[in-house]
C-alpha cells in the first residue's frame, strides 16, 4: 500500500510546479496558513479534512467522503464489527464511532486502515467496496437477507471505479435492463438456477457485467426453430 501522506505531498508539489504558484500563496488561499506547504515538506502529516480543503482548492477529488464510504461498505459487506475494525486497523476500538461523528483522522491512519481492510476481503469484495466508494450502489444498513432489490440505491450503476475503470457490477434492475428481462425474472432465476451467476455481498445482490455477457452469449440462436432460447419477461 502506498504512503497516502506522500501521495498527497506529491500531488501538492506537482500542482505548485505546474501552476507556478508560490507555496505560501497556496497555503493562504486554501487554508489561511502561509506555512502549510513548508511544514508539509518537513514531514507534517495533515488530517483528512485539512488535506481535502487543499485538494478541492487545486481541483482534485477529496479523500474523506470516499474513505468514509469504504469503511461503511467494508463493514456491511464483510460483517466486521466496527470496534474490531477500529481496534485491529487503527488501535482504537472507537475509531469508526468517532469517524461517524465527524472526527477527521490523519492521512497515515487512513493509509493503515485501508491496508488492513485490503487484507481482510477477497478480490470480489474489494471491487464492490471500491465501486460503492466511487459512487456506485450504496450499502444498505439493514438486517434482511431478501434476494430482491428492495432499496432503490441497490439498482444504481456507478460511473467509474476508484481506478478509473468502467463499473463492473450491476444491481438487479440494471442487470435486467442490460439483458432485456424484468427484475422479477432475474429474481426467479436466482431461485431456479437458470440465470447468470451473481454475487451476494451481505444483503446485497450484484451481477458482474462479464457474467451477464457470457450468459447472454450462451443463449445466442440463429433460428426460431432452435428451442434452447430463453423467454424471460
Amino acid at each position: 500500500m502506498n504512503d497516502l501522506a506522500a501521495q498527497f505531498r506529491d500531488t501538492v508539489e506537482d500542482w505548485l510546479k505546474r501552476t507556478g504558484t508560490p507555496p505560501a500563496r497556496l497555503g493562504i488561499d486554501a487554508l489561511c496558513d502561509p506555512s502549510f506547504v513548508l511544514r508539509l515538506r518537513r514531514g507534517r502529516v495533515p488530517r483528512v479534512d485539512t488535506a481535502d480543503k487543499v485538494l478541492v482548492f487545486i481541483g482534485e477529488e477529496p479523500l474523506g467522503p470516499a474513505f468514509r464510504a469504504e469503511i461503511e461498505a467494508f463493514i456491511e459487506i464483510t460483517r466486521t464489527k466496527p470496534y474490531v475494525l477500529g481496534l485491529d486497523a487503527a488501535g482504537d476500538p472507537s475509531f469508526v464511532a468517532r469517524l461517524r461523528r465527524g472526527v477527521s483522522p490523519r492521512l497515515d491512519t487512513v493509509g493503515r486502515v485501508r491496508a488492513w481492510m485490503a487484507t481482510r476481503c477477497n478480490e470480489s469484495e474489494r471491487a464492490a467496496i471500491h465501486e460503492i466508494a466511487a459512487g456506485g450502489p450504496a450499502a444498505p444498513r439493514r438486517c434482511d437477507t431478501n434476494d430482491g432489490d428492495a432499496s432503490p440505491d441497490n439498482d444504481k450503476e456507478g460511473g467509474t471505479s476508484m481506478s478509473g475503470q468502467p463499473t463492473k457490477y450491476l444491481g438487479t434492475r440494471e442487470a435486467a435492463a442490460f439483458l432485456g428481462l424484468s427484475p422479477r425474472t432475474l429474481d426467479r432465476y436466482r431461485v431456479t438456477g437458470e440465470g447468470p451467476a451473481f454475487h451476494r455481498f451481505g444483503s446485497r445482490i450484484l451481477y458482474a457485467r462479464a457474467d451477464l455477457e457470457a450468459w447472454a452469449a450462451a443463449r445466442r440462436r440463429t433460428s426460431t426453430s432452435d428451442d434452447g432460447g430463453e423467454n424471460g419477461t
